[in-house]
């Protein structure tokens, strides 16, 4: 798209034609003020993710905006809000191991991540330190291409990641294989825990999880006598109903053996404290002068139906939640209500573009400028743009320049310029360090350095100082306690649905959630083991339905041996023309959150499968 864009058609159809960019402006301006004259200005909702994951492209301007404008505020949980929360709880943050000491581990558990795929930088330090002599051990539910070339692969059912870790602490307890000095010295909670841990006998950890109880023990003992061993915690294990609880249950293993201590032990999951920046100057929550509204991105199908303070326009960018988005028949009778004005700002006409009343045409990460940061390592890095926007494509940080102009905002902050946003992103509110600055200009990665912390704090356990309540880690967290969770790791109560199979829906190596993938050959499928297949009178290539209370839809089989008896592996975020129908393998995904964090929950999905008759 190379021009703003106005809806003619039925919202859905994908039938617009050009206007103007002062066009568009008027149009978005006239129709949020009346909203907020008539309703509140909470009933205007943006809706942003990881379309692009630069800082400031990511999140300054568009957040300055709607802060200004006094819009609904987005909770963005999609992705590893369980996780993030469950270190939160543990930790005091989202804290890690640095990267490059992995390499040092002698033994490495992958934990429900596929790194080979998703993460192959941490995937080359394994490989370094499998030279130095390390087992590596990889836990999923199904045999992907990590696990494949893994020293042991153990094959979990999926959403008992909490169970194991549990039956893991019940044999290092019981057989005295844990760091009594640092559970003394850097924890609390541990009589409690061991209290808790003693009902999981490997008995019930095997009835649990489907892995054989000798297995368990092995683990265990493996983990229990290698003090310098690393875990890899997954985005897989916390995209259940109990995504946060075994988060929780797994992070406590480093704290029962003291492997933090240790050169190379540790875990990691998303070191978001490695590069935290000053968030409040990039966004600016003080321009809010009404009451906050919050909505969680996950349950944007309940929130645009609902009747009560309705969401009367919808502000997409950096996203694509017509196809991303869990609970998908919900979202797209929501997106299709007349009185719902929807603006999208997007470089192609996407699921999500094509029920909008306005597109407006976005930069790619080759035209615009931004800073970039890692969830994993401490380095930041220019990405310089290496062509001009084609057309008349604007970046995010223009658009909401120009949009907070047409509403003739007069704070300073909206007159900031990229490079002012980056040198906050980076420095924050101290002055400007010239050799960092220059050095960054360059094109050289720069390490990051806290603002506002000591770098101690950046690794807690190097001087037990947490930022937890206590101080320290906490395997009972009274704080949980106090916010109505069950303050050591175990499951909430939910209710399954009764649909024979749990449907998993994995990422694609042909695109990253729902970009690049609509360039992919190919057609989604579904793998399921030779054993339901046959059951079900199913054949490699067959097409299938699935269906369940949610939804339906038609994909080709593949009888696979790498998938588990009970187990369907969906790959990949398809565009809805690729299945060939309205909808995604979202469409049978439900809209529940998590047991703590507000996270998604796609990976709780059960459904049932027969032979297409189409």
């Amino acid at each position: 798209m190379l021009t703003p864009l106005i809806r003619t058609g039925e919202k859905g159809s994908g039938a617009f034609k050009p206007i103007s960019w002062e066009r568009a402006l008027s149009i978005i301006v006239d129709r949020f003020e009346a909203i907020i004259a008539s309703a509140n200005p909470t009933a205007i909702l943006p809706y942003s993710y990881s379309g692009t994951i630069g800082i400031i492209q990511n999140g300054s301007m568009d957040r300055r905006f709607f802060h200004r404008l006094g819009a609904a505020t987005l909770e963005r949980t999609i992705c590893a809000a369980a996780g993030t929360e469950a270190f939160r709880y543990t930790m005091g943050a989202s804290v890690g191991l640095q990267p490059e000491e992995t390499r040092f581990a002698n033994l490495v558990i992958v934990w429900g991540s596929n790194l080979v795929v998703t993460n192959v930088h941490q995937w080359l330090y394994i490989l370094e330190a499998r030279k130095r002599g390390a087992k590596v051990i990889v836990i999923d539910v199904e045999r992907t291409e990590t696990a494949r070339q893994a020293d042991w692969f153990i094959q979990i059912k999926p959403g008992t990641d909490l169970e194991l870790a549990l039956g893991i602490q019940h044999v290092l307890i019981e057989e005295e294989l844990i760091n009594g000095s640092f559970i003394e010295r850097q924890t609390v909670g541990f009589r409690e825990l061991a209290a808790h841990v003693a009902t999981y006998s490997l008995d019930r950890v095997e009835r649990m999880t489907g892995i054989n109880k000798e297995d368990i023990q092995r683990l265990a003992r493996m983990y229990g006598t290698e003090k310098r061993s690393f875990i890899r915690i997954g985005n897989g294990q916390q995209h259940h109903h109990s995504g946060g609880m075994s988060t929780r249950a797994i992070l406590s293993l480093p704290a029962l053996t003291g492997a933090w201590e240790a050169k190379g032990g540790g875990a990691i999951y998303f070191n978001l404290k490695h590069g935290e920046y000053s968030s409040d100057i990039l966004h600016r929550p003080d321009l809010r002068t009404n009451e906050e509204r919050r909505v969680n991105m996950n349950e944007l199908g309940k929130v645009l139906l609902s009747q009560q303070e309705p969401i009367l326009a919808l502000f997409v960018y950096n996203s694509n939640p017509a196809s991303v988005a869990p609970d998908q028949r919900k979202v797209l009778q929501g997106l299709a209500r007349d009185n719902l004005f929807v603006v999208v700002h997007e470089q192609q006409l996407t699921d999500t573009a094509k029920f909008a009343d306005i597109v407006l045409p976005a930069t790619t990460f080759l035209e615009h400028d931004d800073v970039y940061r890692s969830y994993w390592h401490p380095y930041w890095q220019l990405g310089r743009r290496v062509i001009s926007p084609i057309g008349q494509s604007k970046s995010n940080t223009e658009l909401f320049r120009m949009l907070a102009n047409a509403f003739h905002f007069q704070e300073l902050c909206f007159r900031d310029n990229d490079e002012t946003l980056m040198k906050q992103a980076i420095f924050g509110d101290s002055s400007v360090d010239s050799g960092v600055w220059e050095q960054f200009l360059s094109g050289k990665p720069i390490r990051w350095k806290p603002t506002h912390l000591s770098a101690q704090q950046i690794e807690p356990w190097k001087i037990g100082e947490y930022e937890t309540p206590s101080g320290k880690i906490e395997l009972y967290s009274e704080a949980m306690h106090e916010a109505g969770l069950p303050p050591l790791p175990e499951k909430i109560p939910y209710k399954q649905a009764a649909a024979p199979y749990q449907l998993i829906i994995s990422p694609s190596r042909k695109g990253l959630n729902s970009q690049f993938i609509e360039y992919a050959k190919g057609k989604p499928v579904v793998q399921l083991s030779k054993e339901d297949a046959m059951r079900e009178g199913i054949y490699d290539g067959d097409r299938v339905c699935l269906f369940n209370d949610h939804g339906q839809l038609t994909c080709t089989a593949n009888v696979s041996e790498a998938c588990q008896q009970g187990v369907i592996i969906a790959r990949g975020v398809w565009w809805h023309h690729q299945h060939e129908q309205q909808g995604n393998f979202n469409t049978l995904t439900g809209g529940d959150l998590s047991d703590f964090g507000g996270g998604a929950t796609f990976f709780s999905t059960y459904v049932q499968v027969k032979k297409s008759e189409a």
